[in-house]
């Protein structure tokens, strides 16, 4: 765990370093610094709220759910039970802000947030919930705002941005787009296809969407996706160093060069975290120096993250604490958990889906004799899903689950696919390197057969009876599949292959058999909210 906890602590800090400088800097993403830690105390398995200017709780174990941080004194809470989500106001954590609950939400920063209501559009809200603009229903999902702006992206997939009113600024036009996270400048794409990889058609616009240069891409390559202090830096492709561009696409001096003591210091990573001020590792212990070298915080914590400026979480053997830019406590409190309020990839989702699409999507997966890669009679070598997976990480299990977004899959097997006793198969190019390079001695049993795959559809975030509807129009197409209905409202395919549908707890499932000797009914249980 101690160890565990060093590096996701090191790999976050490396991004709240870049986030938590001084705001004359340019490099902090929140309007206001942040005055709350939310933490779970030792000991407890609820959420509580800490002050950071002085240590007190002000809040005690307040908190059931899954919290966000808190941001201008605002921050929401995730019901797991019904997939729901309140805010509230850290002056009162027993009474929600908004007099309805919301299926997704984004953290207030400049006033405002972006938050949805089961079925129905996005929409800009200000600190009293109070709708300020309902977003076009073509608009999908919607970020936090940064910068005052808030990156959209529609049902193709392209974004563009919304300010602070709900007014659109950028149109959706953009197949790849950063948020002006630091600056007042976002490396973009003018690509059509969204989410392109494609390094071709990069661009650096302005707030307005006003295009400040044509990224050349034949001779850098961005290493950062954001402006810092006016700098965005890249590597030159031909000789592999790294170089940093201004506004106007012209090479400068890095803004948040290492001051030559540091560098020369020998620490094992160091990284700038504003006022002048570095997060360093020596050894695998870390600490904070100014720019002369001089000791801040002593080098003898498991992890550092800072939370402003002036605060920070510090970790020895799990436990946390909050010390000052000094290393002096600030507060008494110890916790085991907290939430990052430096967090800027926070997105609400449309509160819908559209039902048709979605139960197309489905039926493209099957048909009267075959599901998602696997036919009657496969085995776990012919459907290859496990290369590069290590074995020992499923003896003794019977099914394989992967992601297949917006859905989830399971293929379910007539025997463990993996055993600590299993024969070493062989090492022909047929089987998967895998089953030769595993440092242990479980193997996977290749010769498992597929029984059947269940598929499941989370829409929790959608208005009750959603799940219906998708069972409704699938079953309506399970003719052009080969399926014909049985009594107990099952489908069977000439085939044999049996198809049984259901949904509980927000979410639809269809599960396919290849035969029916497995087959088991599945429930239909509605939701109220």
């Amino acid at each position: 765990m101690k160890k565990f906890f060093y590096i996701c602590s090191f790999l976050v800090a490396l991004v709240a370093m870049c986030s938590c400088g001084n705001k004359d800097n340019g490099i902090y993403p929140f309007k206001e610094e942040t005055k709350y830690l939310t933490v779970r105390l030792q000991g407890s398995d609820k959420w509580s709220i800490i002050n950071i200017d002085n240590g007190d709780i002000v809040a005690k174990n307040a908190i059931s759910g899954e919290p966000s941080a808190v941001h201008e004194d605002m921050f929401y809470v995730y019901d797991n039970e019904t997939a729901r989500i309140n805010y509230y106001n850290v002056a009162d954590c027993s009474k929600p802000v908004n007099s309805k609950p919301y299926c997704s939400a984004t953290s207030f920063n400049g006033g405002y947030a972006v938050a949805c209501l089961p079925g129905e559009d996005l929409q800009v809200i200000d600190k009293n919930c109070a709708t300020v603009k309902k977003l076009p229903p073509s608009i999908n999902t919607a970020s936090l705002f940064l910068g005052d702006l808030a990156m959209v992206k529609d049902d193709m997939g392209l974004s563009g941005f919304i300010d602070t009113k709900g007014d659109t600024v950028i149109g959706p036009h953009l197949g790849l787009a950063n948020a002006f996270l630091f600056d007042d400048a976002a490396l973009v794409s003018e690509s059509q296809v969204a989410d392109t990889t494609a390094v071709s058609s990069l661009v650096v616009i302005n707030k307005k969407g006003e295009k400040l240069f044509d990224f050349d891409s034949d001779k850098y390559m961005p290493i950062n996706r954001y402006f810092i202090n006016g700098t965005l830096k890249v590597m030159l492709i031909k000789d592999k160093k790294i170089a940093y561009l201004d506004k106007k696409g012209q090479e400068t001096t890095d803004t948040l060069a290492l001051p030559k003591k540091i560098a020369q210091a020998g620490y094992r990573d160091v990284k700038h975290i504003g006022n002048d001020r570095y997060m360093v590792i020596k050894g695998d212990r870390m600490g904070l120096v100014d720019s002369n070298n001089d000791t801040l915080i002593n080098t003898m914590y498991d992890g550092i993250i800072n939370i402003t400026p002036s605060r920070f979480i510090v970790a020895q053997d799990s436990v946390m604490t909050i010390v000052d830019e000094k290393g002096k406590p600030v507060g008494n409190a110890k916790f085991v958990d907290f939430i990052d309020s430096n967090n800027f990839e926070e997105a609400a989702g449309r509160g819908y889906v559209n039902t048709g699409k979605v139960a197309a999507t489905i039926l493209q997966l099957f048909d009267k004799d075959a599901v998602f890669n696997a036919r009657k009679g496969a085995t776990l070598m012919e459907i290859n899903q496990v290369v590069g997976v290590n074995p020992e990480n499923y003896v003794g299990a019977t099914d394989l689950s992967g992601p297949l977004p917006p859905l989830i899959f399971t293929y379910h097997f007539d025997r463990e696919i993996a055993s600590l006793t299993a024969t070493t198969p062989s090492t022909n190019d047929s089987v998967p390197a895998a089953a030769t390079t595993a440092q242990s001695s479980a193997q996977f049993n290749y010769n498992a057969v597929v029984k059947g795959v269940t598929l499941q559809f989370p829409v929790r975030e959608c208005k009750p009876g959603t799940e219906e509807e998708i069972l409704q129009i699938i079953s309506q197409q399970m003719g052009k599949k080969g399926f014909g209905i049985n009594d107990d409202g099952t489908f069977t395919s000439d085939d044999g292959c049996v198809v049984v549908m259901g949904y509980e707890k927000g979410i639809f499932l269809l599960n396919y058999y290849f035969d029916n000797s497995n087959v088991k009914p599945l429930q239909r249980v509605s939701r109220t909210n």
